[in-house]
C-alpha cells in the first residue's frame, strides 16, 4: 500500500482543527479511518507530517566498525580468499563478497596453487606454430 501524500496528510490535520471527525474526514478523503486515525496519532508524537521512509528495509551487517576490521586484513593479507575472510569474520563467503563490492574493492575468489610444470596456458609463439596432432590409443578389454 502506498504512503499518504504530505499534502492529503496536512488537509487531514486542517480539518481536524475544523472540528470534523475522524468517520467524516475518511469518508470525504476516501481513505479508511484506521489511516486517517494513524495520521494524527503520529503528528502528535512526532510532530511532522512526512512519511518515515529512512526507517524501511532490512539494515545492512556491514557497520563501519566491520569495515575498519575488513580494510585492516586486507591491508595485511590482500590476497585473502573469500573463504579465508569468510572464516575470519564468521560470515558466508557471499556475504563477503557483497561487502567488497559494497567498498568497491575485488576479490579473490579461491586459492589455487601456482602450477609446477610451468603456464597451464601455450605461449603466442607455440600457438602460431603448425603443431602435429597426437596421437590418441584406445584401448578396450574385451
Amino acid at each position: 500500500m502506498k504512503a499518504i501524500p504530505v499534502s492529503v496528510r496536512e488537509r487531514i490535520i486542517h480539518l481536524y482543527k475544523n472540528a470534523k471527525s475522524t468517520k467524516e474526514i475518511a469518508s470525504s478523503l476516501g481513505y479508511c479511518v484506521a489511516a486517517v486515525r494513524r495520521v494524527r496519532q503520529n503528528f502528535k508524537s512526532r510532530g511532522t507530517l512526512q512519511p518515515q521512509t529512512h526507517l524501511c528495509g532490512r539494515k545492512s551487517l556491514l557497520t563501519d566498525a566491520i569495515q575498519t576490521r575488513l580494510r585492516a586484513f586486507l591491508d595485511k593479507k590482500p590476497d585473502a580468499t573469500l573463504a579465508e575472510l569468510g572464516a575470519k569474520f564468521k560470515r558466508p563467503p557471499s556475504t563477503i563478497d557483497l561487502w567488497l563490492n559494497r567498498m568497491g574493492l575485488s576479490s579473490k575468489k579461491c586459492y589455487t596453487p601456482a602450477s609446477s610444470h610451468g603456464p597451464t596456458s601455450p605461449s603466442k609463439e607455440l600457438t602460431d606454430q603448425k603443431m602435429p596432432p597426437v596421437p590418441v590409443t584406445c584401448s578396450s578389454k574385451n
